[in-house]
């Protein structure tokens, strides 16, 4: 929001990229390129270091791994803080996931609450109870008509630790560090953005699950797409 965040005590301004809603969008590093650390027919892994800049003098490094199997597609990011000082740090990917039936598709979310945003700058106000609203999927439910780009929470985990949603033939399976996942309807409804994220849009203002990376400390974030 407004591209300015205060963090212990010291207020930082990054460069506005989204005019209309006057806010610095998409993080800092999906524009930058980054380093092939190795790769093979079934695995790469990336590295990129955050650019430092006055918006963001902390040194973050990113490593990043995509691996194929048998199942589908698991991804690995960890965060290290390779500097001397504490670093605020927060992370999501955004994969779009083809609706097979159109809004016919069954759709499953395990979450209890949602980030209610304003109308205009979509900027988070409250968390919101799902059940009794039009964004409960908690149970499995054809998507429908619904227009979906809210932040989920309160996520419900498996025996193997895992929050589980079904968009469906398709699960997206998402570890510890997964605390929110952004689903978002695109223009054209042939697909379903499902955002497995550390923290909600904002969260270097609002501290809302904001990770705070020690000296030397470190953050990993996995997802999984599989095909049952």
């Amino acid at each position: 929001e407004d591209g300015t965040y205060t963090f212990e005590g010291v207020t930082y301004e990054l460069p506005i990229n989204e005019a209309e809603t006057a806010a610095a969008l998409h993080g800092l590093v999906h524009d930058v390129a980054w380093t092939v650390a190795a790769a093979t027919t079934d695995n790469a892994r990336l590295t990129v270091d955050v650019p430092r800049s006055a918006g963001f003098p902390f040194v973050v490094r990113l490593d990043l791994e995509y691996a194929l199997t048998s199942r589908g597609l698991d991804v690995t990011l960890t965060a290290t803080n390779t500097g001397d000082v504490a670093a605020p740090y927060g992370c999501g990917f955004h994969p779009y996931l083809v609706l097979d039936e159109g809004d016919e598709t069954r759709l499953r979310i395990p979450a209890e609450s949602y980030l209610e945003t304003t109308p205009v700058r979509h900027l988070p106000l409250r968390r919101q109870e799902v059940a009794g609203s039009p964004y409960d999927f908690a149970s499995t439910r054809p998507l429908g008509s619904t227009v979906l780009d809210y932040a989920y929470t309160g996520l419900s985990r498996d025996e193997s630790g895992e929050v589980v949603v079904h968009v469906g033939g398709t699960e997206v399976r998402c570890g510890p560090g997964v605390l929110w996942l952004q689903a978002f309807t695109p223009a054209g409804r042939g697909s379903l953005a499902v955002e497995p994220c550390s923290s909600p849009a904002n969260a270097f203002r609002s501290g809302d699950d904001l990770v705070v990376l020690q000296p030397g400390g470190n953050h990993a974030l996995t997802w999984r797409i599989r095909r049952p």
